[in-house]
């Protein structure tokens, strides 16, 4: 007999176990609710053993079925895979398990036989094989099936790495079964350690973050639209930022934005995980060129379920003094085309949460500046960045209501950059508009 049809008739008898434990009398005890199924069990299945008499085969002891821990529904905690061979029943329940395993190099084979109650349209099991970084190894989806499906896809592994199993499960998954062959091998059990640092929802203000005191970060949405801010030392270089997250059905929404900023406002990095009822995530890479304190903004929208972000890299809690001037570095790129100093329709929610920063400051004494990088006749850039600051502070006053007696205007060309001009990199930071907040009594 094949290993397929041995999955298929032990997910028609554990199907029909379960069909028969519910079916008792009246005065039985009540069958547990669904979300106490165990996510996932562990099958031995012997192998065929063609020179053993059928009589010694029919007598033989049944093989032993290990119950495996609920698989982890967290993609930073993943399970470690207890078998090559799984197999597992839906809960009533959308939602994602994730197992950890060491594979490659070479070619991994998935097996994985499922199905679901009749919907209109669901899917029994979706399956992958991922990276630490989430790149997708290869992916599969059973779709909307009644009957036992079963699906194979190989998936190349380039170098020996751990990996990520995932499952997507449907609210109508009945049950499901997985055989892995090829260069895979079983992480170790992972020992009890301490619990990581979890933040949970953080400050609403980017000029009063929440200090965070450790990399992860987990909540739930709050259903309406919402920016965290979070404050910690990173650099100098690379900071790999991850963010997780979905949302409930939407025409357009996006489970999670986060970037990474500067105290000058400065965006280092940034990442969108889109419209996605199912859990998705992203990663991002963010260079930082020297120690210092950084903003991590995380932006949910009013459809999002939950969401979760963690960063790994140089980076620490030590206490910081932020400064005494508000700086907000708008980039000219998001303000303006390209030699041009007319604001673009776009740049206008960039424009607003810096004008609502000001108005915060009651009395404080506002600058707005002008910069250009050094390319180009020196009289154009200072009169270019003349012209840009000027018509950030009339979008101030005349479109969000700052006064105008608060705010100065000064262009200073290439004179005072903040990065290498050296390099497309610095250049761009270079071009930008300060808006430079003093408090009263600073």
């Amino acid at each position: 007999m094949t290993f397929t049809k041995r999955l298929v008739l032990l997910g028609m008898a554990a199907g029909l176990g379960l069909t028969q434990a519910g079916c008792g009398k009246k005065d039985e005890a009540p069958r547990p609710a669904a979300t106490a199924v165990p996510a996932a069990m562990v099958i031995a299945v012997p192998a065929a053993t063609p020179s053993a008499p059928a009589s010694a085969a029919s007598t033989a002891p049944a093989a032993p079925v290990a119950v495996a821990p609920a698989a982890s529904t967290d993609p930073d905690s993943p399970t470690p895979l207890p078998a090559k061979e799984i197999k597992g029943v839906g809960i009533k329940q959308k939602l994602t398990y994730y197992y950890t395993l060491n594979g490659g190099p070479g070619t991994v084979k998935i097996t994985a036989t499922a199905k679901n109650s009749p919907s209109g349209a669901t899917q029994a099991l979706a399956f992958g094989l991922y990276d630490l970084k989430a790149n997708k190894l290869c992916s599969e989806s059973h779709g909307n099936t009644n009957a036992d499906k079963t699906l194979v896809i190989n998936c190349q592994v380039e170098k020996a790495q751990p990996l990520i199993l995932r499952l997507d499960l449907s609210e109508e998954t009945i049950d499901y079964a997985l055989a892995l062959e090829g260069p895979v091998e079983l992480p170790a059990p992972q020992a009890a350690g301490a619990a990581p640092v979890l933040a949970g929802a953080g400050s609403t203000d980017i000029d009063e973050p929440t200090r965070l005191k450790g990399n992860r970060i987990k909540g739930e949405g709050i259903k309406k639209a919402v920016s965290y801010y979070y404050a910690f030392n990173a650099g100098p270089g690379e900071l790999v930022v991850t963010g997780d997250g979905k949302n409930t059905s939407a025409a357009t929404s996006n489970a999670l934005a986060v970037g990474l900023y500067t105290l000058r406002s400065e965006r280092l990095c940034e990442l969108s995980l889109g419209n996605t009822t199912l859990d998705k995530r992203g990663v991002m890479s963010c260079k930082v060129d020297k120690r210092q304190p950084v903003i991590l903004r995380l932006d949910l929208s009013a459809e999002t379920v939950d969401f979760r972000a963690r960063f790994e890299g140089p980076y620490d809690f030590e206490a910081f003094t932020p400064p005494k001037a508000v700086t907000i570095a708008l980039d000219s790129a998001v303000l303006f085309d390209t030699g041009k100093a007319v604001l673009k329709p776009e740049a206008r929610q960039t424009l607003h949460e810096a004008a609502d920063r000001v108005k915060k400051f009651a009395d404080a004494a506002v600058m707005v500046s002008g910069h250009t990088d050094n390319v180009g006749n020196e009289v154009a850039n200072q009169a270019l960045s003349d012209k840009r600051a000027a018509a950030v502070k009339d979008y101030f006053v005349s479109q969000e209501g700052v006064p105008a007696a608060g705010l100065a205007v000064k262009g200073y060309g290439k004179s005072q950059p903040v990065a290498d001009n050296a390099t497309e990199e610095g250049r761009a930071r270079n071009r930008r508009v300060d808006v430079v907040i003093t408090p009263k009594g600073k």
